[in-house]
């Protein structure tokens, strides 16, 4: 599975308003444990003061991304963005294979 690094942002105060309600549920209920098929969360970060996140996944493919992140973008207007990454082990296996 491919690392990725996912931001996201709420184009509005009012649309951060309306879908917090929405995450608590979400958490409390334990969906937010049920992940499809392909997909790993490893870290889940918010940062509200400016309506942005950060999320450290593994994905299969970007198709994938969208099942998990298309119902948040529809609901509640938010944009996400989807960066393939690679892990600092796999950056210097990489680095010292172009060095040899």
């Amino acid at each position: 599975m491919q690392l990725y690094v996912v931001t996201w942002k709420f184009e509005s105060s009012e649309d951060q308003t309306f879908a917090l309600e929405a995450l608590v549920d979400y958490v409390k209920s334990g969906k937010s444990n049920e992940t499809p098929e392909g997909y790993e969360r490893i870290a889940w970060v918010h940062t509200p003061q400016d309506g942005t996140g950060i999320i450290l996944c593994k994905a299969e493919n970007a198709s994938t991304l969208y099942k998990v992140f298309g119902p948040w973008r529809e609901k509640f207007g938010m944009i996400w963005e989807y960066k393939p990454g690679l892990t600092t082990e796999e950056f210097v296996t990489l680095v010292s294979e172009d060095n040899n």
